[in-house]
């Protein structure tokens, strides 16, 4: 898997969906808490994007692989 379309992909589902703005999302940008403020909700939306994007469940896994989008970039590589 080309893991630059992946980051390209995950960072235009955040701008698209979750109404993120471009400039303040960078590929190592923490989503949630300490970062760009996500919650549990939007989570559940990341889940369901990779799940039919990449048919890659995160259903259930901890927090690290939710940090940044690298972090979910190097979680959908490992588990495609």
């Amino acid at each position: 898997m080309d893991e630059l379309k992946i980051k390209e992909g995950l960072k235009d589902f955040f701008c698209t969906n979750l109404g993120i703005e471009s400039d303040a999302l960078g590929y190592d940008t923490p989503l949630f808490s300490e970062g760009i403020g996500l919650d549990s909700i939007d989570s559940l939306e990341i889940i369901a994007y990779v799940d039919s994007t990449y048919g890659i469940s995160m259903t259930g896994v901890g927090k690290d692989p939710f940090y940044n989008i690298d972090s979910i970039t190097k979680y959908i590589v490992e588990h495609a």
